[in-house]
């Protein structure tokens, strides 16, 4: 599917680039605010339970009319997404290097008779996560309008997008688990256990309540770049032959997913976009 994406983008904006010096264009900016999402159908442990997340969009576009009905847009964006998530929630394996080393925590949960950690089995803690993605958007979009000084319009069309930056923030402080509920605390050797005096307490004890706020690099686990689908619909005021200015409403969805490793889920990433923009004819 995103092979077939990227050429219907690559032939409609070879169109636009050839035909557009031939025809009055224009030229305009804009900027709005976004309700970002990530979703995943597959019901993976590591995506499953996020909220939307605000951020901005700004870009700037040339608009190529074609006729008083069509005309073809070509944009670059500059985009924010994401997705928040609080409560229990597996831990990646990679990071849980403050209990040392994968090996040394399966033995000690072997001897415990539990089974071993992995990405596919983790531990869980109940922490705030944020995900913040930034991406340069590129969108080819067939655009109709109806009327004059007042116009209404409707758009879509295909998008190539590259990744700028991905964070992970979480925040939180949290015992670990090693179920989802919350019932079973990962439990380390009590180091003042003397099995002859009851008042040292058992053996095995769980282990503190830790710190969960870190702010990690998460581009190198994502995919560079993505491929989709922007549709919308606005108003645009004409203030005379050469300026206008418009509001519009528009929707985003990623069609390839964005993680390179399918354990940690097959997520979409998406928005919804309020925008005010700016329009000269050249």
């Amino acid at each position: 599917m995103k092979t077939i994406i990227s050429r219907l983008f690559l032939f409609a904006l070879f169109v636009f680039l050839t035909q557009s010096t031939f025809a009055q264009v224009k030229i305009g900016a804009k900027a709005g605010y976004s309700i970002g999402r990530i979703t995943d159908d597959s019901d993976n442990i590591y995506t499953e339970d996020y909220e939307s997340t605000s951020g901005v969009d700004v870009g700037v576009f040339v608009e190529y009319p074609t006729s008083d009905l069509f005309s073809l847009q070509l944009e670059v964006l500059y985009t924010q997404r994401g997705g928040e998530r609080t409560g229990l929630q597996p831990i990646p394996t990679a990071a849980l290097e403050d209990f040392g080393s994968l090996i040394q925590l399966n033995y000690m949960l072997h001897l415990q008779g539990k089974d071993p950690v992995s990405d596919t089995n983790p531990l869980y803690a109940d922490f705030k996560n944020v995900s913040e993605l930034r991406y340069i958007e590129i969108p080819l979009l067939g655009k109709l309008g109806w009327g004059d000084t007042w116009r209404f319009y409707v758009e879509a069309g295909p998008y190539v997008g590259f990744l700028v930056s991905s964070k992970q923030i979480t925040s939180g402080t949290s015992l670990i688990t090693l179920d989802s509920e919350g019932r079973d605390p990962l439990r380390v050797l009590n180091p003042i256990h003397d099995p002859t005096d009851p008042s040292t307490g058992p053996l095995w004890v769980p282990v503190p309540p830790q710190d969960f706020d870190a702010d990690t690099d998460t581009k190198e686990e994502l995919n560079a770049y993505n491929v989709g689908f922007h549709a919308g619909s606005g108003l645009i005021r004409r203030i005379n032959e050469k300026h206008e200015v418009y509001l519009g409403f528009r929707g985003s969805w990623g069609a390839r997913p964005i993680q390179k490793d399918e354990v940690f889920g097959k997520s979409h990433v998406g928005g919804l976009v309020f925008s005010l923009g700016y329009a000269f004819t050249l």
